[in-house]
């Protein structure tokens, strides 16, 4: 009887044991390195993207993430992008310290990241079969 008892004891530590060693779910480190800020905030700056706005912290974090990977060409496409995501959202009418201009410039930013493109619907007509004297 003492010797199940071990056993179950001695396999619940080992269980627990086990899970405490189970590796952890990895996720990607954020940090930019200040080269690449400072490639990053010039980028922005050169584009016309406004310091201290929303736009240009976004603009800033992904060209500056895009500086660190080596892609110039595409931290200044970002900068360029969040630039004509400004100017969409200013040309609708949006004041620049509501949460709708955020959230326009935070989804023009990524449709044009993701290459997105609004798709409309357009229901096909509908044929109507011919009455039976016309066939």
């Amino acid at each position: 009887m003492i010797r199940q008892h071990l056993l179950i004891v001695a396999t619940g530590v080992a269980l627990v044991g086990l899970a405490v060693a189970a590796p952890t779910p990895y996720r990607a480190a954020t940090a930019q390195s200040g080269q690449a800020l400072v490639f990053a905030e010039r980028a922005c700056l050169d584009y016309g993207v406004t310091p201290s706005t929303v736009a240009y912290e976004s603009c800033v974090k992904r060209a500056a993430r895009a500086f660190d990977r080596g892609e110039p060409d595409v931290a200044y496409m970002q900068a360029r992008s969040t630039r004509d995501a400004r100017d969409r959202c200013l040309a609708d009418g949006l004041p620049p310290d509501t949460l709708g201009y955020k959230q326009c410039v935070t989804t023009q930013v990524e449709r044009r990241a993701s290459g997105a493109r609004l798709t409309y619907y357009r229901p096909r007509p509908v044929e109507q079969p011919l009455p039976p004297t016309q066939r």
